[in-house]
């Protein structure tokens, strides 16, 4: 099966001179690295996420490279505190400023996690403003479980 999520509009994104921050239901420090594979996500998630400015909230940091006309991108979660398999506000994150940077061809970014192949669909309205964002991917069984009572 296939699996749309609607996602959070998303009004207000922040870029510094070598990250974008933004929020897409939970807050992304977005890094565009050379290679992906090669990042230390626990080491330099943790060093962004645990820094003066986002220590009291935290803040979830993906690291993303542009790769086969599209994005790879690995994120190091809050909460989890470590590198999760795929986070779907993550890859909703860096499609949004992949589409800024001018990166995505016709509003449709394809990204590759280590959990998986996903899509971002999303209109950009004005430099900011981004609107009918829809998260897509495959729906896959991962987990049957019985609980005795």
């Amino acid at each position: 099966g296939w699996v749309s999520l609607h996602m959070h509009n998303v009004t207000d994104v922040e870029q510094g001179s070598d990250f974008f921050y933004l929020n897409t239901g939970s807050p992304h420090y977005i890094e565009y690295v050379d290679d992906a594979k090669a990042v230390d996500v626990f080491e330099a998630g943790k060093a962004v996420r645990y820094n003066d400015r986002f220590a009291a909230e935290g803040t979830n940091v993906n690291f993303v490279e542009v790769a086969n006309g599209g994005l790879k991108v690995r994120t190091y979660e809050r909460g989890v505190e470590d590198e999760t398999l795929s986070c779907g506000t993550g890859v909703t994150a860096a499609a949004i400023t992949a589409s800024i940077k001018g990166l995505v061809p016709e509003q449709l970014c394809k990204i590759e996690t280590l959990g998986g192949n996903l899509q971002v669909r999303l209109t950009q309205t004005s430099d900011q403003q981004f609107e009918d964002i829809w998260l897509e991917g495959p729906a896959t069984f991962v987990f049957k479980g019985e609980v005795e009572l």
